[in-house]
């Protein structure tokens, strides 16, 4: 059959691209060179023709398509310029973005497309014929400028297809060889060592719910998470009034709020010397301590109240295939259920549980949080420059009881009772944004900016603001769990 298309090739993945449309799909190198030796199988042929890509469509038929706008191009009206990602370029941290300059005619077309309306109805409120928008708009939809597609018929309302681009998949982030041991076991000790620059270090390195919702947010009630955070405890009857220990304590903003109405005792205790500083500039009332949460140096039964937000993916996890002889004795002794092969065990995170029982006082209470599920097997999150592992909580919540504690695991957004219905900026807007701060010499915070917090270095068309329950500059915290343990007042 003639290729009306485009041939992307990315490794074992080919993706078929339209210039006179710019619609795509990708199949695999394999399945791509069979179906050009032996012919294309009937489910390749209704694929190919319900994307558009069986043939090339005339001009009279595409007057009659409807134009549609990738989500992620943005509009700079007073240059008049676009600013989109380049697909071509698709590092760690994701695309490189670049301004395009528009002349006039091409802003006012780009502007008048809605996702309904037909080419002919679009050139009309441009001003323009639908010959001339035909024209315009192909320098739109060619692999190297992603920014128009044509469609048959309209599309629904943020169509999650108009976030993806055709080009090579996000390479991966750079691994030392000091993060993993021998058998394969994460090992983050001089990987915290190392970090630099803690004021921005959660912006542009690892971005934490408690971080994106460091700021007053209308989720919380109008409040910092870190005073959202002792408000629910308070009312769960956590002894909030009191001493605290925070272990990770990123860089200090949570220890920030919590003391901000009313200053209290605050330990916090950390495994990196870089953000420590970094806390004790945010909270200079409290007292900071080197240490691993695995070992903490405290005495045995001596802590009221212990936080530790989105740390335990830190800790080590062993690959299940490792079978490594603290997993085997800890798993006997606390009879935890397997994980499947190819997943991790939470030996760190199981460690610091022990710790925890260990240094709660009759009546003590602890928060832990982190991202995981309930008793999902663990998964590494790659896109980061160091692994960080989900927890499994079942095991955690069955260790906490073998140990005297009360446990009980919330998810982390009905712990703060939070409005997940609340705006935030759209993740891939706010990559878009941070790369426009960065050509103004600015820098854009990774925070849950609302309309109403966010300020901008120029006029920018097309943001999105998205419920909390889609992704935002932060990590969806609809991922989280928090595990809520008491030693009991009996001991």
């Amino acid at each position: 059959m003639p290729e009306p298309w485009a041939t992307l090739e990315y490794g074992d993945r080919v993706v078929l691209f339209s210039t006179h449309t710019g619609r795509w799909t990708t199949i695999d190198a394999e399945t791509f060179q069979r179906a050009r030796a032996d012919g294309w199988s009937d489910g390749l042929q209704l694929r190919l023709r319900r994307m558009g890509l069986d043939r090339v469509p005339t001009d009279e038929e595409l007057t009659t398509w409807v134009p549609v706008r990738h989500r992620r191009a943005l509009l700079l009206p007073d240059r008049p310029a676009l600013w989109a990602p380049d697909p071509t370029v698709h590092g760690p941290g994701g695309h490189r973005w670049r301004a395009v300059p528009l002349e006039p005619e091409d802003l006012r077309l780009l502007a008048a497309i809605d996702g309904s309306a037909p080419v002919s109805r679009v050139a009309s409120r441009a001003g323009t014929s639908t010959e001339v928008a035909l024209r315009r708009l192909a320098r739109f939809h060619q692999p190297e400028l992603q920014v128009v597609q044509l469609r048959p018929g309209p599309t629904r309302q943020r169509d999650p297809s108009l976030l993806e681009l055709a080009g090579p998949p996000r390479a991966a982030n750079v691994r030392t060889e000091d993060q993993h041991d021998e058998a394969g076991a994460t090992t983050l000790g001089a990987w915290h060592h190392r970090i630099s620059g803690g004021e921005r270090h959660f912006d542009d390195v690892e971005t934490t719910v408690a971080h994106a919702l460091a700021l007053p947010h209308p989720a919380l009630g109008g409040v910092p998470y870190g005073q959202r955070l002792r408000q629910v405890l308070r009312e769960r009857g956590f002894a909030t009034e009191g001493p605290v220990v925070e272990v990770g304590c990123g860089d200090g903003e949570l220890a920030s709020a919590w003391l901000a109405s009313d200053p209290t005792p605050y330990l916090r205790l950390d495994l990196s010397p870089e953000l420590l500083r970094t806390q004790a500039r945010a909270a200079p009332s409290s007292r900071g301590v080197l240490a691993d949460a695995t070992r903490l140096p405290l005495r045995d039964a001596s802590v009221s109240l212990l936080l530790s937000n989105e740390v335990l993916a830190d800790l080590p996890a062993v690959p299940v295939a490792a079978d490594h002889p603290e997993v085997r004795a800890l798993r006997a002794a606390h009879e935890l259920a397997p994980n499947p092969a190819g997943s991790w065990e939470n030996l760190g995170a199981w460690q610091m549980v022990r710790e925890v029982a260990r240094v709660l006082a009759p009546g003590g209470r602890a928060m832990l949080s982190e991202f995981g599920e309930p008793d999902g097997p663990p998964e590494e999150a790659v896109q980061l420059d160091h692994p960080e592992v989900s927890i499994r909580f079942d095991h955690l919540v069955r260790i906490a009881t073998d140990l005297g504690l009360r446990a009980e695991l919330v998810r982390l957004d009905d712990l703060l009772c939070a409005d997940l219905d609340a705006p935030q900026l759209a993740r891939h807007a706010h990559e878009g944004l941070r790369a426009l701060f960065a050509a103004h010499g600015q820098h854009l915070a990774a925070r849950a900016w609302t309309p109403d917090t966010l300020a901008l270095p120029e006029r920018v068309e097309g943001l999105e603001f998205v419920p909390l329950t889609q992704p935002g500059p932060g990590p969806l915290v609809t991922r989280f769990q928090a595990l809520l343990l008491e030693r009991r007042a009996d001991g």
